[in-house]
């Protein structure tokens, strides 16, 4: 038996709104953004390509062996993977236009480029394929340092990215540390859903930010500063502090430059980060992932763990003073003093721990059954009219 025609239009709003409904429950929850980022979106991996010709040395199979999980890259867990393009093979016309950029390059010739997912052209630093290339392009002391804060005490870090103008760049991080520090007493985390909690498994989860600038001349950040400066079209020509707010497993969300470094876009970005994440999936969410050597899963795993410091406590807390000194991390993931010179950071807390709350459980299936039950009831009610 078919529905009259007056039926239809009756349910289709009805339709509409429980599709609306599903689709909301489904794809939102109500964990912080910087939160779930941390806990769920897995690190888009770079591409290193290697140009050559003909067969390379054992010596340079060794270097390129380090770019792979056999190597270098999967002791440190980088997010990144490495192919080779041989120039005598008739390589593809992707591979060889990447190559044509290359002018005047030295063979064999490494370059790096962004994920595929970021969909961001050209290329994020090259050179001769060299041992301290390598270990320049998968690490360095200011990344290792934000890996750090963004598993053990920060919510977002916020990356100031001096232009060499001392009287902008002081203007600049004076009004950036006086803002967040402003909205560390009045933003507030999400109330969280039941369902976004694992019975038992309380924690604190604390509203902090850090900054840190960093010098354009630092030669060691090098490979880190051109991934910011070319995360958006265009950073390279402007002539301003640039501002990076970074979350998550190592996610820039976008860029705040010059003038454009107002307490309105920061706030906006603050808002976003510490806000319940509307939208789930990664893709859809603003941002480009950073190349960072960090094995996330455990250092996760490690701030749930019971420590010993009252100061750090488990999940994302407080923690850290001004001028705070970068450490170089080992495999094990301990931390030695190193002097950097060229970047200074800065935590921003609020004075009091807010809630505790729980880690995610990210259950929406009750929801779905209801939106379900409701197309049932909707096409009852038809049936008897």
């Amino acid at each position: 038996m078919m529905l009259p025609r007056s039926s239809l239009f009756r349910v289709l709003p009805l339709v509409a709104v429980v599709s609306v409904i599903v689709t909301a429950s489904l794809w939102a929850c109500s964990v912080p953004v910087f939160r779930y980022a941390l806990e769920r979106w897995l690190s888009d991996p770079y591409q290193a390509i290697v140009f050559h010709r003909g067969p390379l040395t054992p010596a340079q199979q060794t270097l390129v062996k380090n770019l792979t999980p056999d190597g270098l890259a999967g002791r440190l867990h980088a997010n990144v993977a490495v192919r080779n393009v041989d120039l005598d093979q008739n390589p593809d016309a992707d591979s060889l236009a990447l190559w044509q950029q290359s002018k005047g390059a030295t063979l064999p010739w490494l370059t790096l480029h962004y994920p595929a997912a970021a969909k961001i052209p050209g290329v994020v630093w090259s050179g001769p394929l060299a041992e301290p290339a390598i270990q320049q392009t998968l690490d360095s002391p200011l990344r290792r340092d934000l890996v750090q804060r963004l598993t053990k005490t920060d919510s977002v870090v916020w990356v100031l990215l001096e232009i060499g103008d001392k009287q902008r760049d002081d203007a600049a991080a004076n009004l950036l540390q006086a803002r967040l520090t402003y909205l560390t007493s009045v933003l507030k985390l999400p109330k969280l859903d039941p369902q976004d909690i694992v019975s038992g498994a309380e924690e604190q989860l604390r509203l902090s930010f850090s900054t840190v600038r960093l010098a354009r001349t630092n030669a060691a950040e090098q490979v880190f500063a051109n991934m910011l400066l070319g995360s958006e079209p265009d950073l390279h020509e402007i002539a301003e502090p640039l501002v990076f707010p970074i979350f998550g497993r190592g996610r820039v969300l976008y860029a705040l430059a010059g003038k454009g470094i107002t307490h309105e876009n920061i706030d906006q970005a603050a808002s976003f980060l510490i806000g319940a994440c509307s939208c789930e999936v990664k893709e859809q969410n603003p941002g480009v992932d950073l190349l960072l050597a960090a094995d996330w899963n455990r250092l996760f795993k490690a701030t749930l763990a019971p420590d010993k410091d009252s100061s750090l406590l488990p999940g994302l807390t407080g923690g850290g003073t001004k001028g705070t000194t970068l450490g170089k991390s080992n495999e094990t993931g301990n931390t030695a003093p190193e002097n950097t010179g060229a970047v200074e950071i800065v935590s921003i807390q609020p004075t009091e721990p807010l809630t505790p709350r729980g880690p995610l459980a990210g259950s929406r299936l009750w929801i779905g059954g209801l939106a379900v039950a409701l197309l049932v009831a909707a096409a009852a009610l038809l049936k008897r009219r």
